[in-house]
């Protein structure tokens, strides 16, 4: 799919081809490194059984309005998948952000509903008419912010790209006509897939993003603020077993930070444990309501 006339992409530092296989293995990495934190269940992820995901199909998707050329359908049917996100529970992989399941094109008690629950408006935002994107763009995330945390991968080259829904301010990257030119309307950051998930979990690892399991609602916590110049102290070559980021944490973060590294985290992490202290924490704090029994 790639076109070799193309000039080199100004925003990677060296050409990127795109595979299904490094896509799916990957995303693959990264969600059984997730599976090992506290507010993601052990068994939500599902892999694709040998063939892919016999639900998704050209017929499936088509029943929804959304048309999607062989190829695509081809790295859906063979994506990993996160359960989770029909309801109000989401398994978060990044800050307000999940992964889109693409296997509910062939729920049929969910193609009934109208208005579309909030959760699955990304799956009408893929129909004929609404999809703004080019047709070897794939979405593989959404939110429930205002900003919609949707993560776009180009199939040209096994990039990805994070839109933003509200608005994007940057100068253009790409000249006019330029296939790539798409992402001009995106962030002006644009990573080979594993990459940006690699950064993912260098976030987790030096606890920037802080999983916090509940009843019904998970959360990840982004609970730090920048040193003032005089505070910062000497961060060295960041693989010690106590790690922080070039930051301090904000005052409600303490705790959950404290929770973390007395369970281990991050080279003997002690999850089951750690999951029954974060939500012992969680349920006594002020804004806590119990919504099903969760342990």
């Amino acid at each position: 799919m790639a076109d070799s006339n193309l000039s080199p992409d100004p925003r990677l530092r060296q050409p990127a081809h795109h595979s299904r296989q490094e896509v799916v293995s990957a995303l693959t990495d990264f969600y059984e490194f997730l599976v090992t934190l506290p507010h993601i269940d052990s068994f939500a992820i599902d892999h694709a059984p040998h063939g892919g995901w016999p639900e998704i199909t050209k017929e499936s998707l088509a029943k929804r309005d959304i048309h999607k050329p062989d190829e695509t359908v081809e790295l859906l049917r063979h994506l990993p998948y996160i359960r989770g996100e029909v309801g109000e529970r989401f398994n978060w992989i990044a800050p307000e952000c999940f992964a889109c399941d693409w296997r509910l094109v062939s729920r049929p008690d969910l193609r009934e509903l109208q208005p579309p629950p909030p959760a699955l408006s990304w799956l009408h935002c893929n129909s004929r008419g609404r999809w703004e994107w080019p047709e070897w763009v794939v979405q593989l995330t959404a939110g429930r912010d205002r900003e919609e945390w949707v993560l776009l991968l180009d199939m040209t080259d096994g990039t990805v790209t994070r839109y933003y829904a509200m608005y994007y301010v940057y100068e253009p990257t790409y000249p006019e006509g330029d296939p790539r030119s798409w992402r001009d309307r995106c962030c002006d950051e644009t990573l080979p897939i594993r990459e940006l998930l690699d950064r993912w979990r260098q976030k987790y690892i030096d606890m920037e993003w802080l999983g916090i399991p509940n009843e019904k609602l998970s959360a990840i916590r982004t609970g730090w603020i920048s040193y003032d110049k005089d505070d910062k102290g000497d961060d060295s070559d960041g693989e010690d077993d106590d790690p922080q980021p070039k930051e301090k944490w904000a005052d409600d973060t303490t705790d959950l930070v404290r929770i973390y590294k007395v369970h281990g985290w991050p080279h003997d992490f002690k999850r089951d444990q750690c999951r029954r202290a974060l939500l012992e924490w969680k349920r006594a704090q002020p804004d806590y309501v119990r919504n099903i029994d969760y342990d």
